[in-house]
């Protein structure tokens, strides 16, 4: 039987605004999403190479306009069912099932053993390095404007996000819940997760393991795809 202070922690997180809006949800995933993947590194190498503040504003703001547009699409999509007045909530469905696949599949990479030594961070930060390579803002007889290498590094994260997990992970979101409240809890997951690379996050990820987020991320994809299928019922 659950506590009186479980009870009132799940009221607030479950029932409560953050929960019922798609806020809770959005975070955590994001969050745990992008640590150690290579949008992650892009912006901790920026960081290095052309200051925190540039590499972070440049880096969230991408990764909001990516937010919103993956939002969108899933709101969209959730709301096609209604336009054609259609009994059957589509949307959600969509939503949920994309969120049952993500759930798996980052469950098994998890529980998978890591060939040769290598774990997929490393292939993540190696593809990181190849794309920083492209950014020479801060390099000797190249003196662009701020706002030239804003753009740069806006431009080198959204194209580095596109169809990420995380982009499919948000639509699913936007289609199965709140739109507003998932695109507000994916960009603060985004700018934690950001303002953590920025800080130092070649540090981090040596101390976080890769095999414990994916594991943890793939439970919280299968539980909240189950808390939208109850909240259908």
């Amino acid at each position: 039987m659950m506590t009186e202070p479980g009870q009132a922690l799940k009221d607030v997180l479950v029932n409560g605004p953050l929960g019922k809006s798609g806020f809770l949800a959005a975070f955590s995933l994001i969050f745990l999403s992008e640590i150690g993947d290579k949008t992650f590194f892009i912006a901790a190498l920026l960081a290095m190479k052309i200051g925190k503040w540039m590499s972070f504003f440049g880096s969230l703001s991408a990764l909001s306009v990516m937010t919103v547009i993956s939002v969108s699409i899933g709101a969209i999509f959730s709301r096609v069912p209604d336009a054609l007045k259609s009994s059957i909530p589509i949307g959600e469905l969509a939503g949920i099932a994309l969120l049952v696949f993500f759930g798996i599949k980052t469950l098994r990479d998890g529980l998978a053993k890591p060939e040769d030594g290598a774990s997929s961070s490393d292939e993540e930060l190696s593809e990181a390095e190849t794309a920083v390579q492209s950014v020479d803002a801060g390099g000797k007889g190249k003196k662009d404007s701020p706002v030239a290498v804003f753009f740069e590094v806006a431009t080198l994260i959204f194209l580095a996000e596109w169809g990420d997990r995380s982009m499919l992970a948000t639509i699913a979101l936007g289609a199965a819940q709140n739109p507003v409240g998932v695109a507000v809890g994916a960009i603060a997951g985004h700018a934690i997760a950001t303002g953590i690379a920025v800080l130092g996050g070649a540090i981090a990820s040596k101390y976080v393991s890769e095999r414990t987020v994916n594991l943890i991320s793939g439970i919280l994809f299968l539980v909240f795809a189950a808390a939208t299928a109850f909240s259908m019922l």
